[in-house]
């Protein structure tokens, strides 16, 4: 072999082994994401100790307005029993003392009452089935001429077997509490009552038409006039109609600010994670959309002139794997990140604490962040852009797809600072999609594709319904009396938050 011949077989080793030593360190780090993931802390907290190595002084000039640190909080104290709420129905059971024993057992006089003493303890009635039973009285002409019989309450269906209370209750049940249909089958028959799965489902499917489809037209609209959206998606499966196999399927939510007061929130299920989720949703829609890095709302966002912000929760998730993943380097940009969530926990706490409108909120905002966030914004590309440059960071790592996802996200990522409107983080739409998430657990997979449709109707009229503080069962409930008589224009009278404020000005 000659000279040259063993130089370019040294540099093609070499180029192997570095090869190969990048793979193993990208395994690696692989391998302690799905460890931690399996075997660690679900909740995404930061040890403090992690980051104090690399932490940055604070800037004198920053005011207690928004301090770039957070408070010390206070030990928490034991809050002791707590009484039982008051709106709760009371049932006074009163316990005396037997006549006989009403004698001083020092000097065996009779003793007299001189008050009493309270307490209070919690007790659950079991759900029960009740059928009522109709009894129509029947008049008749002496003349033979007619009848005359009271006619029937209105029913959800004519002439059907069951009440909306049935139809309400079967619902919230599935989708509020994430109960199967089948379980739901069981629950019912421990009470003594058989009511098919299928049966079940027939009734879902007519709460779908009745309720659910009309009113979420007017949410839809409601909602594409707000001039912010949140939007996140989430995967689900599904089987598919032939009963060939299954497929997986995507549960798209949209909801508005969560700050402005009614949180409005809808979800659709599509077929794929297609652009046309966006698409077909949006349609001409032109606003602030607010949501993570994913491609599919560029086409939407370029053809309809949508100002894109972007959301901090995952740049400080990408950077947190990439410390658990052995890379301490991360936390040069995860302590300033971490400082932008302090500045707006500070914000927060002010404009509770002195119950600040809408519009106090956002003048706080922008002046603080102005003062405060728009500076470390500076300082987290400043540290990410010198980490890019180091030979040690390879792009595949889990710091380096870190620094690529905060390098292609800047303009949204400062979107927030340039806009007092926005929050800095999609949590309000990923809070939405981890309710359909907490359900996917018991239920598994969609029976159809028109399951995941019912599916995701009913899951906008329940999310909304938590938002707007709305007991689920009594708004189906009587929706479903009201939908028949409820003229299209009066629709809007039929969303939660317009059916909670009906109920706040009835007498």
């Amino acid at each position: 072999m000659t000279a040259t011949e063993a130089a370019k077989q040294i540099a093609l080793l070499e180029e192997i082994n570095a090869a190969q030593a990048t793979q193993i360190t990208a395994l690696t780090e692989e391998l302690r994401l799905m460890r931690n993931a399996l075997y660690g802390r679900r909740r995404e907290t930061i040890n403090p100790g992690q980051l104090h190595l690399f932490e940055a002084q604070v800037d004198a000039t920053e005011t207690p307005e928004a301090p770039a640190t957070p408070a010390r909080r206070k030990p928490r104290k034991g809050h002791g029993r707590a009484p039982f709420p008051a709106h709760l129905p009371r049932e006074t059971i009163e316990i005396d003392v037997p006549e006989a024993d009403r004698c001083c057992p020092e000097c065996g006089d009779a003793m007299q009452p001189f008050g009493e003493e309270s307490s209070e303890r919690g007790h659950i009635v079991p759900a029960r089935i009740v059928v009522r039973r109709y009894i129509r009285k029947r008049y008749s002409c002496k003349a033979g001429h007619a009848v005359l019989t009271a006619p029937m309450p209105p029913g959800v269906v004519d002439g059907g077997k069951y009440e909306a209370s049935v139809y309400s209750h079967i619902a919230v049940t599935k989708y509020g509490d994430h109960t199967p249909l089948n379980r739901l089958q069981s629950i019912f028959k421990r009470h003594g009552f058989h009511l098919p799965r299928q049966s079940m489902w027939e009734m879902l499917v007519r709460l779908d038409e009745l309720v659910a489809q009309p009113v979420l037209r007017q949410m839809r609209s409601e909602l594409l006039s707000e001039d912010v959206l949140h939007a996140d998606e989430t995967p689900v499966t599904f089987r598919l109609e032939d009963g060939k196999g299954r497929k997986t399927g995507y549960i798209w939510g949209w909801r508005n600010l969560r700050d402005r007061g009614d949180s409005k929130v809808l979800i659709e299920f599509k077929t794929s994670r297609a652009r046309a989720g966006p698409t077909d949703f949006l349609g001409r829609w032109r606003g602030t959309l607010l949501a993570d890095g994913y491609s599919g709302y560029d086409e939407v966002v370029a053809t309809n002139g949508i100002v894109r912000a972007g959301c901090w929760v995952h740049v400080r998730r990408k950077f947190r794997d990439a410390l658990d993943a052995g890379t301490e380097a991360a936390a040069v940009v995860l302590r300033p990140i971490q400082r932008l969530f302090w500045i707006e926990r500070a914000i927060k706490k002010r404009s509770k604490a002195e119950q600040m409108s809408w519009a106090d909120l956002v003048a706080l905002r922008n002046r603080v962040r102005q003062q405060h966030s728009v500076r470390v914004l500076a300082q987290i590309h400043d540290a990410g852009r010198e980490l890019s440059s180091r030979r040690a960071t390879l792009p595949k790592s889990a710091l380096g797809k870190a620094l690529t996802y905060l390098c292609n996200q800047a303009e949204a990522l400062a979107a927030s600072v340039n806009d007092a409107r926005l929050p800095i983080h999609n949590n309000g739409a990923e809070r939405d999609l981890r309710h359909v998430a907490m359900g996917r657990r018991n239920w598994l997979v969609f029976a159809s594709e028109r399951g995941g449709e019912v599916a995701s109707r009913l899951y906008s009229l329940l999310l909304s319904c938590k938002e707007a503080g709305v007991e689920p069962e009594a708004y189906l409930e009587d929706v479903l009396h009201r939908v028949a008589t409820t003229p299209a224009s009066d629709i809007a009278s039929l969303t939660p938050w317009g059916w909670r404020a009906a109920q706040q000005t009835s007498p």
